[in-house]
């Protein structure tokens, strides 16, 4: 069994981290569908609807609007959340990466399946109404192109698929964009 470190950027973050994530987990671990290994599913297999809905879930039942209220940018708390998503099943993913640097910036995340034949690389943005989801979305997908994050993954041949997506987020609502880079 594999162990992983991941680091908590910032108070804020921490606290967020500490009284919503890691409880929802403990408590769905037990109760049968883990949300989180389908969001992964999911992911690696280029299923943005079913991922979309997952987190949707989790969204709707464990995030307050007035989590947002610090001073962190928005952007910091989704990525924490989706970190602690997939920090979570970890008998999943393998070589999770949070903030990483890779090609010619830092992507937000990205991970393995067990076997090392799938990669996901996700950029987050965050959203200033429900009517941008669908275009940050795409900006996110942009700049994972631009900035090459796919480009060192791209010739190892044992990663057979590689999908990049952007997440984007308004409040307790998501939206995914998927393109296959391999």
């Amino acid at each position: 069994k594999a162990i992983y470190s991941l680091r908590i950027p910032n108070l804020e973050i921490r606290e967020c981290f500490e009284t919503n994530i890691l409880q929802h987990f403990k408590e769905s671990s037990t109760q049968g569908e883990n949300k989180a290994m389908l969001i992964a599913k999911a992911l690696f297999e280029g299923d943005c609807e079913t991922a979309s809905d997952k987190i949707y879930d989790l969204l709707l039942n464990y995030v307050s609007v007035r989590d947002f209220a610090t001073k962190a940018k928005p952007e910091n708390y989704y990525h924490g959340f989706l970190s602690g998503i997939f920090a979570s099943c970890s008998d999943y993913i393998k070589d999770f990466k949070s903030n990483t640097e890779t090609g010619n910036g830092y992507a937000d995340i990205l991970f393995l399946d067990k076997r090392g034949s799938k990669l996901v690389i996700i950029e987050i943005k965050v959203s200033n109404s429900d009517d941008l989801l669908d275009k940050d979305a795409v900006k996110a997908l942009e700049q994972i192109e631009k900035k090459e994050y796919a480009k060192q993954f791209l010739k190892k041949p044992l990663i057979k698929n590689i999908f990049s997506y952007g997440i984007s987020f308004y409040k307790k609502d998501c939206y995914i964009e998927v393109k296959k880079l391999k």
